[in-house]
């Protein structure tokens, strides 16, 4: 758990097995969303259930308290518990209009090219896991086409990794979702995730020349006081 301002803090949960490793998932909660509850920025898995509502708890809230519930993009980690949490507290979902809540199945020969160091048991592991998930399909509330204000953050529609990608930017504080991930280093997305990888590149370029404070990446460490130059 990690409080970032007065009022955005960061639920950190995991996701083992995750092709030999151990994937970290930073659940953004802020106060006072457009319906005057929490608003969570992506949800976790459902197996990570328990654990956000433990966090929460430890803070003195509920996942009643929960009003509006932002998903960047449409792959499971991100949108796992939205419904159920749809459900117990009458939140909203929001995502792009043009996001799609399909299961894309992964290929073998597409993980090996990216993670030749990773042995193939390691990765049939993962494959298996993944491409058999049994996820909830959220129902979207509001659709987004980016430039809209949600609990004091704009929308920035940022396609590549899945066509409806969004980021949030608000009080110096830049929420990525997958667009960028900061696991040894910062990166763009993993290509064989991603719908374009050559859009995905442009969005995580456009994304790191915003004026940023703290940037909030999904997986892996949150950037502060960051400043570089990138090119890909």
């Amino acid at each position: 758990m990690v409080k970032i301002t007065d009022r955005i803090r960061i639920i950190e949960l995991l996701e083992p097995d995750f092709f030999g490793t151990i994937l970290n998932h930073n659940v953004v909660v802020i106060e006072k969303g457009p319906s005057d509850g929490l608003m969570l920025v992506d949800t976790s898995l459902p197996d990570n259930y328990e654990n956000l509502e433990k966090y929460l708890k430890s803070w003195g809230y509920s996942i009643e308290d929960i009003s509006d519930i932002i998903i960047t993009h449409a792959h499971p980690d991100h949108f796992g518990n939205a419904e159920r949490i749809k459900r117990e507290a009458k939140a909203k979902i929001y995502a792009h209009e043009e996001e799609e809540f399909k299961m894309k199945k992964i290929k073998f020969e597409d993980v090996k090219k990216e993670f030749n160091n990773v042995s193939d048991i390691e990765i049939q592991k993962t494959l298996d896991r993944i491409n058999n998930m049994k996820v909830e399909i959220p129902t979207v509330d509001v659709k987004l086409k980016g430039g809209e204000e949600l609990g004091g953050f704009r929308v920035i529609h940022v396609p590549g990794h899945t066509k409806g990608h969004i980021a949030l930017m608000g009080e110096g504080v830049l929420i990525v979702g997958d667009a960028i991930r900061n696991i040894n280093g910062v990166k763009p997305p993993i290509k064989f995730f991603c719908w374009d990888y050559e859009k995905a590149l442009r969005s995580f370029n456009y994304l790191l020349s915003l004026p940023f404070r703290i940037l909030i990446p999904y997986h892996g460490e949150i950037l502060y006081e960051y400043n570089a130059y990138y090119f890909i």
